[in-house]
């Protein structure tokens, strides 16, 4: 065990050598946000829930008491401390506890923050994501074949910053030591195969699609014969840049732009199941997962909130920060309209550049449809404390 250990620091010591300067920062592909002037943004009226707004905005204050008090964000060029922004979504939070009327809080807003708007001409891109439960059993059967995997003991996380690389923060490499090298870790159709890697299992689930969908979601239920539900959620990747099947299928002539979302990919797989795995091993990057406690957890370690948590760049959006999500009944479904106060406290693999952005639906009964069918533009405005 020790001399495994030795060799896995060398093949660590060794890429990080390659890598000399580390991995190019990846710019966004456009600017970061900037100021939309009051007059050019909808009434900030928001159409949710007090409570989980509430609740919402402490998850973020928790997040933001983690971090040194005068660390800045930077938000469409201007800085912002974080203990400005703190105390800002603090007192917010006691303000919503008194249950406001919707106007009140609207006039509130424009009292206390300024407006920026995603630097996006085609509006920001809206999708959803989910709690799913997938019915699992501890042991494999002939129906129950497909394992939830475990972080493998092999895969090795590495953090160039910790090395004195310089990288910028969050930088990760992934793979796993092979004859003194750091190689990358085997990519989705090589795992699957079996062979290629060592993971623990932690249950065996009996639909292919959905435990692809789960890895794409990140937390999720196993629901097993004895009733008993426990939450699962991400341990580690294999490292492998994330591919959007959804794309592939509208490159291919197969779906349309509109109907590529969560539902229309599950529906034309459902309908050519021998391309099923074809279309699924299009995506390299895999997902093994841990057990967790009893509420979902998103990427800033707090709990996540339905209807109110969002998944964004973190190039591009600081983490944590209030923004205001503004989809009208008119672009879609008047059921799928938002206009509602959302933190963003999520990431995905996904969810890349300024006119991308995630909703969380939580577990209710209707969030897989409502997440499934969501594929819509809008807009998006972030919002900063006032001086």
């Amino acid at each position: 065990m020790r001399g495994r250990r030795i060799r896995a620091r060398v093949a660590i010591a060794a890429a990080l050598a390659v890598l000399g300067g580390c991995l190019p920062a990846r710019v966004p592909p456009t600017a970061p946000p900037v100021l939309v002037a009051l007059a050019s943004h909808p009434p900030l009226v928001d159409d949710g829930d007090p409570a989980t707004l509430a609740a919402a905005l402490r998850a973020s204050v928790a997040y933001y008491a983690r971090l040194p008090r005068d660390r800045v964000l930077e938000i469409g060029g201007e800085r912002v401390a974080v203990e400005a922004m703190q105390d800002a979504l603090a007192s917010l939070a006691a303000f919503v506890d008194g249950r406001p009327a919707r106007d009140l809080l609207a006039r509130e807003l424009d009292r206390r923050f300024r407006v920026y708007g995603a630097a996006t001409t085609t509006g920001v891109l809206y999708t959803g994501y989910y709690l799913p439960t997938l019915d699992a059993r501890p042991t494999r059967d002939a129906r129950f074949r497909f394992p939830v995997l475990g972080r493998p003991p092999d895969l090795i996380s590495v953090a160039p910053a910790d090395f004195a690389v310089d990288c910028p923060t969050g930088t990760t490499i992934v793979g796993r030591a092979e004859r003194g090298r750091l190689v990358p870790y085997p990519a989705r159709a090589e795992i699957e195969a079996s062979a290629a890697t060592a993971a623990p299992v932690l249950a065996w689930v009996d639909d292919p699609v959905a435990l692809f969908f789960l890895q794409i979601q990140g937390t999720g239920r196993l629901l097993f014969p004895d009733g008993s539900r426990p939450l699962v959620g991400f341990a580690a990747s294999n490292g492998r840049p994330y591919v959007s099947v959804g794309k592939l299928l509208v490159d291919e002539g197969r779906l349309s732009l509109d109907e590529a979302s969560m539902d229309g990919i599950r529906r034309w797989i459902a309908a050519h199941p021998d391309e099923r795995e074809r279309v699924l091993h299009a995506n390299p990057r895999y997902v093994f997962f841990a057990r967790l406690a009893s509420e979902p957890i998103g990427s800033l370690r707090v709990p996540v909130t339905a209807g109110r948590t969002i998944a964004t760049d973190p190039a591009v959006y600081p983490p944590g920060v209030l923004a205001f999500v503004h989809m009208p009944a008119t672009t879609q479904p008047p059921a799928d309209a938002l206009s509602r106060l959302v933190l963003n406290q999520d990431t995905g693999a996904a969810i890349r550049s300024p006119n991308r952005v995630d909703v969380f639906f939580g577990e209710a009964p209707d969030a897989e449809t409502r997440a499934g069918r969501l594929h819509t533009r809008g807009d998006l405005y972030v919002l900063v404390p006032r001086r």
